[in-house]
């Protein structure tokens, strides 16, 4: 009985304990992630305005964080994304770089960090280290993005760390001279002058807009430099220098062999390019071969457009003998034909529409069972192909041409992209790494980008936005293919 109530009152006592080291420590059980809420606004920004994959990411501490709006007018050709978050490390970068960078395949990075790791004590050779890990994770992700690194600047607030920051840049640029793919921009000798005080903010740690103004053209000059040089080398010669430089492990990364794609493309009036001057190289299929052969390393990328204006998934059905033989055809022909073979699907925006194309309106449920119909006749007749669906595009509540759609067209639209991702799903159990979810992040782009994207065309509810124009259609030439690419590399 006495050690019951002894084990009793120990039982009480512990818990008591417990709950006065929660109530004290509360706040820090609580407390986010460092730089957790910069991180969560990029992720909703990517969501709703969506990267272009082969963009340029600005990519480090507050550098480019206080850069503001003006990085993006400053190297607009480029295609800049600012992904930079105030007081980083490199170890910040790598902790949340799989949120903001890696998803959206950037063709360049363009980096500014490890300032703040030597301030806080990291030796250059600890910090080299972990940019190594940067480099990577990212040619781990694609090998042909391209890192440009921005030299250490010595800044008036950090000179009894100057030597470090000169031994840091040292070693990287020494790497940077064994690696393809990784380069060394020395800024140090454009705010190391007499004038340097002018060019910092009070802090004299960050620069101000005067600094910025001396860096703008050497970046801008290297970059330029690399896009001269259109042809990039192989990935297995640049996996093999990486190898032996130390940043990649040769059991981790696999040498690829030469490959080669050929795609059918499927889809409606905006897969054939209506209203684009000229379709045999704007239609979006043209560029998104484009893209495969140049950012993604692929050669010998041939394609067949079977794109038909105001078709449905009902035109598509190889019972209706309306356009499916054409495609049949189109595989047929590419089968005898060294590479592998990529169906790219397209299709919803005429389903969606109140009244007009063929079996409109399309119930989801309908809609799922004809891409069934179609990818089971596809799968059949080509062993070893591989199926990629992409999400329909947006279009205005206004659009009214011959068909109606307006505001219950686009909801309906919508419906179907959860039927598109069960199919997959379903296919990853019978048809493993065959059939992909392909692009997902048209729909948001062209919805926030319309007015420069889109065509603007009349219809019978005044203006409305259904058909890229000629920067839409490379736009979404991109998404298709680097939807393509990890497809085909999975």
């Amino acid at each position: 009985m006495k050690k019951n109530r002894s084990a009793s009152l120990f039982t009480q006592f512990f818990l008591l304990t417990l709950l006065i080291w929660v109530s004290a420590n509360a706040g820090l059980l609580a407390q986010e992630p460092r730089f957790e809420s910069e991180i969560k606004a990029y992720e909703t920004r990517a969501v709703n305005d969506p990267p272009i994959p082969g963009s340029t990411f600005f990519v480090g501490s507050s550098t480019w964080r206080l850069w503001g709006p003006a990085l993006e007018e400053d190297f607009s050709r480029f295609q800049p994304v600012n992904r930079g978050f105030g007081g980083a490390t490199i170890p910040d970068v790598l902790r949340v770089m799989d949120r903001i960078i890696l998803p959206h395949c950037p063709a360049r990075i363009v980096f500014s960090c490890g300032g703040n790791d030597l301030a806080g004590g990291d030796a250059p050779e600890t910090v080299v280290k972990n940019f190594k890990t940067f480099l990577a994770r990212i040619w781990q992700a694609n090998p042909l993005t391209e890192v440009y690194f921005v030299s250490n600047r010595h800044s008036p607030a950090r000179e009894k760390f100057k030597k470090q920051g000169d031994q840091f840049n040292k070693q990287i640029k020494q790497l940077s001279e064994k690696v393809d793919g990784l380069y060394y921009v020395d800024v140090v000798p454009l705010t190391d002058g007499k004038d340097r005080a002018e060019l910092f903010l009070a802090d004299g740690l960050h620069l101000n807009r005067e600094g910025q103004k001396r860096w703008i053209p050497v970046i801008t000059a290297e970059l330029e430099k690399r896009d001269q040089l259109r042809k990039k080398p192989t990935v297995n010669n640049l996996v093999k220098k990486r190898v032996a430089a130390g940043i990649q492990n040769a059991s981790e990364t696999a040498l690829t062999t030469d490959q080669k794609l050929n795609i059918v493309f499927i889809g409606n009036s905006i897969t054939a390019g209506a209203g684009l001057k000229d379709r045999q190289t704007e239609a979006p299929p043209v560029l998104a071969t484009a893209y495969l052969n140049q950012q993604a390393g692929i050669e010998g990328v041939a394609f067949s457009n079977q794109g038909v204006s105001g078709y449905t998934t009902v035109d598509f059905l190889p019972v209706t003998n309306k356009s499916f033989s054409k495609v049949a055809l189109a595989a047929e022909t590419f089968r005898k034909e060294v590479g592998q073979l990529v169906f790219s699907i397209i299709l919803g925006t005429n389903d969606s529409a109140v009244q007009g194309p063929n079996g409109s309106p399309v119930s989801p449920e309908s809609y799922r069972a004809n891409l069934k119909t179609i990818a089971d006749t596809l799968l059949k007749a080509n062993p070893g192909c591989k199926l990629v669906f992409h999400h329909p595009i947006w279009y205005s509540p206004t659009t009214y041409n011959r068909s109606k759609y307006l505001q219950e067209g686009l909801d309906r639209l919508q419906t179907y992209f959860p039927e598109i991702d069960g199919l997959v799903a379903d296919y990853g159990k019978t048809h493993p790494r065959q059939v992909y979810v392909g692009d997902t992040q048209g729909f948001n782009y062209f919805k926030t980008h319309y007015l420069t994207d889109f065509q603007h065309e009349t219809g019978q509810q005044g203006t409305f936005f259904l058909h890229p124009n000629k920067q839409g259609s490379a736009t979404l030439g991109i998404f298709w293919g680097e939807a393509i690419r990890k497809a085909v590399q999975r």
